[in-house]
């Protein structure tokens, strides 16, 4: 096959590195016909070559198209979910205010028994005087929700059962509370 491939690109030096003309080179049928047409180099054998070469490319350009309007459909469809989503929220999934407010899913108390808890706070622990105004500027759910943590060493599913209110409310005022903590300090520093 080689020195039939030697022989074509001496005719048509143009369409050496062509990626077509290579793939179309690698079918069996294909070679055939190209021996036959480098043998013989009669018309007929030129124009079923040519025709051969014509129904490759045609595949080639018909998979590409395909492929590039499936990608650009998916992408299309994918930003119609997306903004059907955003237009058609969930009344509990609705924002209360700003990113750090939550949704009015976080609200919903669980539906089991609070747990009570003697008395003990972390602000008594703190011996650190800057830590200590820190943690004061919090409000006092977070402070509540960092003396359930720390003090309790309670999970956050455990404090919400404490507190009445979902994990994920818990969850999210305790990175609060941490992130001001962390930032009260750095003002210090």
């Amino acid at each position: 096959m080689d020195s039939l491939k030697e022989r074509f690109y001496r005719i048509y030096p143009d369409l050496k590195g062509n990626k077509a003309v290579e793939s179309f080179m690698t079918q069996p049928e294909h070679q055939e016909l190209l021996k036959e047409f480098l043998t013989s180099s009669s018309p007929s054998a030129e124009n079923r070559l040519n025709e051969a070469f014509k129904a490759h490319y045609f595949g080639i350009r018909f998979t590409s198209y395909v492929s590039s309007s499936l990608y650009f459909h998916s992408v299309n469809f994918d930003k119609k979910i997306r903004l059907h989503r955003g237009r058609q929220l969930l009344t509990l999934d609705q924002p209360l205010g700003g990113d750090e407010d939550g949704t009015f899913k976080d609200m919903i108390p669980d539906s089991g028994e609070p747990v009570t808890l003697p008395e003990q706070s972390l602000e008594d622990a703190i011996s650190d005087e800057a830590l200590l105004a820190a943690f004061r500027k919090l409000t006092d759910r977070q402070r509540e929700i960092l003396d359930l943590a720390y003090v309790k060493e309670m999970s956050d599913t455990e404090i919400a059962k404490v507190l009445l209110v979902s994990q994920q409310a818990v969850s999210k005022s305790h990175k609060n509370a941490l992130a001001r903590l962390r930032e009260e300090l750095q003002k210090g520093a």
